[in-house]
């Protein structure tokens, strides 16, 4: 016997079916049926912070600006790669560009240092580049919650000292440009301002109750510690070596230093020079290079100076940025030194232009060497490399530098290694009129 239903009937049971048919699963089995209003989503940072840092929790240490030039922000990053240590956090390679370390800058921590270097001076510290810290923070679905320090000299008072400053965080981002980084920046960050004595302290007795006391101030829960300082001259713990140069610009002065040895090299810093004695500087520099060219023998002749002879959109450009003047008196020096000798120098060397290859923006680049950059770099591994060292006499130049004083460093810790140099330093004295 055949049952003919007809197309109305099929069509009433189907709707009956697909409308009863989550309250007969519930009813068969009210605990696999799940409402979907109870489904929910929680957004984790584990995977984010495990590709990143190798944990499930990130804490950086990020020096945003470190101030001074390059010899001097060296020793002071290394000050801060120490608190890192201290602190158990891992640091964040700041750019560098334009002899300084700023987040503002256009070039990797890579194009002035040896990162690998860095590693075996620093086994127990984890670092990790500013391009993969700022991508961190933009993959994050939480945002990275901050604590801001900043230390400084107390000036008159030798005691440490906090004090709490939220007028930091609009220069932190009109400035600075910490926007850029994908931070919890609010109202909510803790700003504290460090006093830590009127230096960072020379006795060792000291040195070990400040690492105390900024282990005690400085702890926090904090993900990322954005650090800077101000006014503060020296190392804040021991002086260390500095850090190692990038192994493009040592292989590049090499090549530079093969060609002239033996040679005869100058640091002549005009800027803080008495401008009316530059001519009387130069003829009594002619002077002693001649006497010491004929009793070495020694025809090559390297000069690093501050004095400009590259151009930036047609005009010559110092090598400081804060030698901004330019007297005849300084022109007139020059062209008696020239007019005596062959002087090489690293734009008449030629070389830094394998730079012109590197995937840099040109604009970039230009701007790097119109200033006291790379260059500085450049220059001081050739110093280092030189027969003989030449500095000059007060009044000529600046006689008390850090990075004449990296020079003589490296150079008596060359000598340890039996590398034979002439000397460490010679000054040409200032002829009376």
């Amino acid at each position: 016997m055949i049952l003919f239903i007809s197309s109305k009937s099929v069509s009433l049971i189907v709707t009956l079916f697909i409308l009863s048919f989550p309250f007969f699963l519930w009813k068969i089995d009210k605990y696999s049926y799940i409402k979907p209003k109870e489904l929910k989503f929680e957004p984790s940072d584990n995977e984010i912070n495990q590709k990143y840092c190798g944990s499930n929790e990130c804490k950086f240490l990020f020096a945003y600006n470190v101030v001074e030039q390059e010899t001097q922000s060296n020793q002071h990053f290394m000050s801060f790669i120490q608190i890192a240590q201290q602190l158990g956090r891992i640091m964040v390679l700041t750019n560098v560009g334009e002899s300084t370390i700023s987040s503002t800058k256009n070039f990797p921590f890579d194009f002035y240092y040896n990162i690998d270097e860095l590693r075996r001076k620093f086994p127990k510290v984890k670092f990790i580049s500013q391009q993969r810290f700022q991508k961190w923070t933009k993959e994050r679905y939480f945002k990275p919650d901050i604590i801001h320090v900043l230390l400084e000299n107390s000036k008159l008072d030798p005691n440490y000292r906090i004090q709490y400053d939220i007028s930091y965080i609009d220069r932190l981002v009109k400035e600075y440009r910490i926007d850029k980084f994908d931070l919890n920046l609010n109202n909510s960050v803790t700003f504290k301002q460090v006093g830590i004595g009127i230096t960072a302290g020379p006795r060792k007795t000291k040195k070990n109750e400040l690492r105390k006391f900024l282990s005690a101030e400085l702890k926090s829960n904090a993900e990322v510690m954005l650090i800077t300082q101000e006014t503060i001259r020296h190392p804040i713990y021991e002086r260390l070596t500095p850090m190692p140069y990038a192994n493009h610009i040592t292989k590049a002065a090499l090549n530079i230093t093969k060609k002239l040895k033996p040679y005869i090299a100058i640091h002549w810093r005009m800027e803080t020079g008495k401008i009316g004695l530059m001519p009387r500087c130069a003829k009594s520099l002619v002077t002693y290079l001649k006497k010491l060219s004929l009793k070495t023998g020694i025809k090559n002749i390297y000069l690093a100076t501050d004095y400009p002879f590259f151009k930036q959109n047609g005009k010559l450009k110092t090598q400081s940025s804060t030698f901004t003047k330019i007297h005849k008196e300084h022109h007139i020096a020059m062209k008696i030194l020239k007019s005596s000798f062959k002087i090489n120098t690293w734009v008449s060397t030629h070389g830094l232009d394998y730079l012109q290859s590197y995937p840099i923006k040109n604009e970039h680049l230009q701007e790097e060497f119109g200033g006291s950059g790379i260059q500085g770099i450049f220059d001081k591994l050739i110093l280092t490399q030189a027969d003989y060292f030449i500095g000059g006499p007060k009044k000529c130049c600046r006689f008390n530098s850090t990075y004449t004083d990296h020079v003589i460093m490296a150079r008596k810790e060359m000598r340890k290694k039996n590398l034979k140099f002439k000397n460490i330093i010679y000054r040409w004295k200032l002829k009376s009129k």
